[in-house]
């Protein structure tokens, strides 16, 4: 069975294949500044994360492949896991079948095979250059998911995207935007409305009031005194109060975006919760790192049968300042919790010393 290789929730048929039908495309999706700020927030922080793992799988975790940094690599799976629900990454190993590189595969270009006794998996990769197509063995496949649903056979092997939950936020948000342009272009040109209380006026004779108005009114004049006579008068024109209303509102999309991706608003310059410490905020967000760690985690520990970590701590607590509290409280007290030595290990192990 060819399983497609992200779960959408409705599919198209081209050529006599069946293609998933994409809501919210990940191009599309990224032209939206909210989204955008959070798969660029969450993707930056996962990336940050310090991975350890027993040598010498380490050392591929930290270098995964000699074109990009370790950290450009990760933020791209982060980023692919995050807007496609999947990430594929291709393993090559030596002669002792340690991994020695790892390669991100656009999920576009993937096929996930499911063996007739559905006890097996096989991806199929259609390379974009001379490589052509590859079968890749479930061992040398990392495959990343997100909240595989497991309704059906399909479902349980393939993730899904919060950009799914986004579908009518996203699109909202996108006519409000276009709705707002365009009540700004009206309303702002022609700003100034001007009534001639008698008689119909032909072309010419508008222009000539147009210009002898601007004339008026602008360059050394500007500023000046306004005269009117009894023939003509002005007035501004104003959004509709209706309209500005209606577009006040529309700041849901942050936190529609923010709650799909279990982001506190506060991080996405939302207006947040104005009562919550600063402690607790980083708690909320760590948590939420956790989620996208969890996956990559426990793909490789399984995959590589070793333990594989990724401590977002550093990525959460830049200037390790909720370590260092941290540490004092549990040094004080007449019984503290750690020694001090204790407490020199953990600050050498994140770098403070």
């Amino acid at each position: 069975m060819t399983i497609p290789s992200t779960n959408m929730s409705s599919f198209i048929i081209s050529n006599g294949q069946i293609l998933p039908n994409h809501l919210v495309s990940a191009e599309y999706a990224l032209k939206n500044s909210d989204v955008f700020a959070v798969i660029n927030l969450l993707s930056s922080d996962v990336a940050s994360s310090t991975i350890s793992a027993t040598p010498p799988f380490e050392n591929v975790l930290k270098s995964p492949s000699p074109l990009i940094s370790g950290y450009n690599f990760w933020q791209s799976v982060t980023a692919s896991l995050l807007l496609s629900g999947n990430a594929y990454v291709t393993v090559q190993r030596d002669s002792s079948n340690i991994p020695t590189r790892l390669e991100l595969v656009p999920p576009s270009d993937v096929n996930v095979i499911l063996a007739d006794d559905a006890n097996s998996l096989t991806y199929t990769v259609n390379y974009q250059d001379e490589r052509g197509t590859i079968n890749y063995p479930a061992s040398n496949m990392l495959h990343f998911r997100l909240l595989s649903t497991g309704s059906n056979q399909t479902d349980s092997l393939i993730g899904i995207s919060p950009l799914q939950s986004l579908v009518q936020s996203v699109n909202m948000q996108d006519f409000a935007s276009q709705l707002t342009l365009s009540t700004l272009k009206n309303a702002i040109n022609p700003s100034i409305r001007i009534k001639v209380a008698e008689g119909a006026l032909s072309a010419e004779e508008k222009e000539a009031t147009r210009e002898a108005f601007e004339k008026a009114n602008t360059g050394a004049n500007a500023g000046r005194p306004l005269v009117e006579d009894q023939l003509y008068s002005f007035d501004s024109l104003q959004i509709n109060s209706d309209v500005a209303k209606f577009l006040s509102t529309m700041d849901f999309g942050k936190t529609a975006v923010a709650e799909a991706f279990g982001v506190p608003s506060n991080y996405l310059n939302g207006a947040g919760d104005e009562q919550s410490s600063l402690d607790m905020v980083k708690s909320l967000y760590r948590n939420t790192l956790r989620r996208y760690t969890m996956p990559l985690e426990g793909e490789l520990t399984a995959k590589l049968g070793v333990p594989v970590d990724f401590d977002e701590s550093s990525a959460v607590d830049a200037d390790n300042g909720t370590l260092i509290s941290q540490i004092q409280k549990l040094l004080s007290g007449t019984t503290p919790a750690i020694s001090p030595l204790q407490a020199q290990q953990m600050l050498q192990k994140r770098g403070v010393l």
